[in-house]
């Protein structure tokens, strides 16, 4: 009995240690070593708590009970569990069995609380590292047939150093040949017969032989079948095989294969069969190892859980030996080895043997599986990476052809072909490098403006507009040499490096035969539309010359050319230069001028061209600059420039709505507002929050918007008019008439008042067309209830035209003089 028992000992050692090495993780360590200690002894309630001397905390890292239930790895104050029997054993480092009449007096006495379902036997051991106490194991029962003796403490006592090498073991494998010496050492002083000492020592060291010798299975064999004949040979080496095979149950576990199968009696019946009842399937089906002898055999048959078919099963053996494979607690097979005869006999020992050796075999298996596997899916990938390889070849050139295609429209405009902003740049700054290199290297940057193109562009469509610019291009390359390059920026702006010219001549004949070529007439179907051009020219003079600087200078006199009149070109100067140092000063004074310091209103009377009522009251702002008074034209573009239109919009408003708020006169204000105000919701709500603050009714107030600065097709200033037109502010749309896209405002726009241009007012007096065009749009505002006004009345026969044609209110210097407001004392007389 103390052989076995000592045996049992050394088998549950044996496994704690193998399962320090096999368990991946603490998660299968635990439920492996709870199965271990339950063959040992009663441990249906177990559990295993560490402790943390950094937290003072104690952490139940496994914990299975019948009646109570703690949180997997749930952390407690070590306070708390001091006041419990875990914590008297971890307090006093020694271990203690308790019953169920000592429990009941030590609660009683205050020694220890009560924290869970009373047992009646209670064993708890500590974990040990040395002298430092590391936690606690605890097997308990409730049942009263069922308890502890001062045996099962010592010997639990004895299991729980080893349950903390194989701790210290998963922690630190570099320290595994040490805990495998201490384990041997402690095998040996617990094994007084030194004779069975040295047997069982040959016996396990041939076991750690055999089952390394598996392990190197995995990756000597060179195939499955390989493996299972050294397997057989190894598994020879511990017992009796000559009857042995390996069953495996099919990935749809409803068949069973012989993959390696050595019988004396029987020639392999099936290679693969169904599911049945042999003693193969018992084994799988009960997940545990199987000893049967002829006894056992008929009782199974009995209790029809096994089956004898000759012809299915084989030879009936007179022992058979059955251990099931297991990985991850799913059984993949059986291993199995069984005698015919009485000659060869097995014990219990060699089942325990069969089913150890087992555990390793099955993981082996599962392991050459997974190489076999992995060769399988290699060489797949390395079909596949061949194939792909080829792919990735065609996909390089593709790329390439690609790479080229993006270089070529990153540096060209996608609409002409020609050269972008990029491309240009860098070739100007080349040109700059040679003049730097050799200063005799002359040449000169061209800008090109189309004239009217924004009018092609509106009236016949976009498509029109871009066969415009591509003809237009066309014609410019036809003006300049192969070694000059022609760059389109954007729109209808072009530019030109004129390379290696000898003066500045030669860039003013470029500009001619450019100017000339576009005053040609452009035919659109059946259709001739002109257009023109307007030419800045910017030379470069030295060798420190800038490409900034040089488009800049071309741009800057291209605005001259255009403000001139257009169709000519203008060679940059220092006049053009001071222009835009003037511009530049007078936008610094802006961004420094105070509102109600600097800026004065003037207050326009709209009145009846009939009897000169009053109808309506227009309120300009103009800035006071010195002696100078400077009107909208002269600082509004800087004001929009700098961000401070929205500032003088709000300033002027406020004013206009002081105005209305201190007279009891009916008559409304048009007051000219940016379009910036159109593009976000919360620029119109501050323009409806000052009105709403002076207390005015909107109404009262004709909120003016230039039809230049509208976009048709901008639904955001389309939702901003209606916000204020529902609001019950008056619309307006100033300079009528000015672009060609007028009539598309008054259809779809939410304005109410209109206010002719007075240079299409000029054109009233003088020519009988606009006559008749004023009078169609007089109609169509009296259709759509919309108060039509003219603006720059100068004249009689201005006055007497508009009249003719319908327009009953009207503004300008035949009709009154202006008003000052706000205007400061000493500037009364200018």
């Amino acid at each position: 009995m103390k052989y076995r028992q000592s045996e049992v000992v050394q088998k549950a050692l044996f496994r704690i240690s193998e399962l320090a090495s096999s368990a991946r993780d603490m998660s299968e360590f635990y439920p492996a070593l709870h199965a271990i200690i339950d063959e040992l002894m009663m441990a249906k309630n177990f559990f295993v708590c560490l402790f943390d001397e950094n937290k003072d905390t104690v952490k139940f890292v496994y914990f299975v009970d019948e009646y109570d239930d703690v949180p997997s790895n749930e952390q407690f104050p070590a306070e708390v569990l001091r006041q419990g029997m875990t914590g008297y054993v971890m307090r006093t480092s020694a271990p203690f069995l308790l019953n169920e009449e000592n429990f009941h007096a030590l609660v009683k006495a205050g020694e220890i609380r009560d924290l869970g379902a009373p047992p009646v036997d209670w064993l708890g051991v500590p974990l040990k590292s040395g002298e430092r106490v590391i936690g606690a194991m605890v097997v308990q029962s409730y049942t009263e047939n069922i308890g502890y003796t001062a045996a099962d403490k010592e010997l639990f006592m004895f299991v729980s150093q080893h349950i903390v090498n194989a701790l210290e073991r998963i922690r630190q494998r570099e320290f595994m040949r040490e805990e495998i010496d201490r384990q041997t050492a402690s095998l040996r002083d617990i094994n007084r017969d030194l004779e069975e000492q040295i047997v069982e020592r040959k016996r396990a060291e041939k076991l750690s032989a055999v089952l390394y010798a598996i392990s190197e299975l995995t990756n000597t064999s060179e195939n499955m079948e390989n493996f299972f004949k050294q397997l057989h040979r190894q598994i020879g080496l511990l017992m009796n095989n000559d009857n042995f095979f390996v069953a495996l149950l099919d990935d749809d576990r409803k068949h069973i294969r012989f993959p390696y199968y050595v019988d004396e009696r029987d020639a392999q019946l099936l290679e693969r069969r169904p599911l049945s009842k042999g003693l193969t399937e018992y084994v799988i089906a009960t997940k545990k190892p199987a000893y049967i002898d002829t006894e056992a055999y008929d009782q199974l048959v009995a209790a029809n859980k096994v089956e004898f078919k000759h012809k299915r099963y084989g030879t009936r053996p007179t022992q058979w030996l059955g251990s099931p494979l297991l990985v991850d607690d799913q059984v993949i097979g059986v291993l199995s080895v069984q005698t015919y005869t009485d000659k060869v006999s097995y014990k219990k020992d060699d089942l325990e043997l069969l089913n150890f050796v087992s555990q390793h075999v099955a993981v082996a298996i599962e392991r050459r599986r997974n190489a076999d596997e992995v060769k399988r899916v290699n060489a797949f990938l390395e079909k596949k990476v061949a194939e792909r390889t080829e792919e990735l070849v065609g996909e390089i050139e593709r790329r390439k052809k690609i790479e080229e295609k993006l270089f070529y429209d990153a540096h060209h405009d996608t609409l002409t072909g020609l050269p972008n902003r990029s491309m240009f740049t860098e070739r100007l700054q080349q040109a700059l490098k040679q003049k730097r290199r050799f200063p005799s290297h002359n040449f000169a940057v061209l800008f090109v403006d189309l004239d009217r193109f924004k009018d092609i562009n509106d009236s016949l469509g976009h498509s029109a507009g871009d066969e415009f610019l591509l003809e237009a291009s066309r014609r410019i390359g036809e003006c300049v040499r192969d070694n000059d390059t022609v760059a389109r920026l954007g729109g209808d702006e072009f530019v030109i490096l004129l390379n290696l010219i000898s003066r500045i001549d030669d860039a003013k004949d470029i500009a001619t035969r450019v100017i000339e070529q576009m005053r040609q007439p452009f035919v659109f179907g059946e259709t001739e539309h002109y257009s023109g051009a307007s030419v800045g020219i910017a030379e470069c003079k030295s060798r420190n010359d800038s490409a900034e600087r040089l488009l800049r200078d071309a741009d800057a006199a291209m605005y001259q050319a255009k403000s001139m009149g257009r169709g000519r070109y203008v060679v940059f100067d220092e006049s053009i230069h001071k222009d835009l140092v003037a511009s530049l000063h007078r936008e610094s004074e802006l961004r420094h001028a105070q509102f109600d310091q600097d800026f004065v209103l003037q207050q326009f009377d709209l009145v009846s061209l009939d009897d000169g009522a009053g109808k309506a009251r227009e309120v300009l702002v103009r800035w006071q600059r010195g002696e100078q008074l400077l009107t909208p034209q002269n600082f509004l573009n800087i004001a929009e420039k700098t961000g401070m239109i929205l500032s003088l919009d709000h300033w002027m408003l406020t004013r206009c709505c002081e105005i209305l708020a201190g007279e009891k006169s009916d008559l409304p204000i048009y007051v000219s507002l940016s379009t910036k105000h159109l593009y976000k919701l919360a620029d119109v709500k501050n323009l409806l929050a000052i009105v709403k603050q002076a207390g005015i009714a909107p109404s009262r107030l004709v909120f003016e918007f230039s039809e230049t600065e509208l976009s048709d097709n901008s639904k955001r200033q389309l939702t901003a008019l209606k916000t204020l037109a529902d609001a019950g502010v008056g619309l307006a749309l100033n300079d009528f008439g000015r672009s060609s896209g007028a009539l598309q405002y008054l259809l779809n726009y939410p304005f109410t008042h209109v206010k002719l241009d007075p240079r299409f007012v000029e054109e009233t007096a003088n020519s009988k067309r606009a006559g008749v065009m004023v009078r169609n749009v007089v109609n169509l505002c009296n259709e759509l209830s919309i108060t039509i006004a003219a603006a720059g009345i100068d004249t009689p026969a201005q006055l007497q035209a508009l009249r003719q044609s319908g327009v009953q209110i009207g503004v300008g210097k035949q009709l009154g003089e202006p008003i000052w407001l706000h205007k400061r004392e000493k500037q009364e007389a200018i």
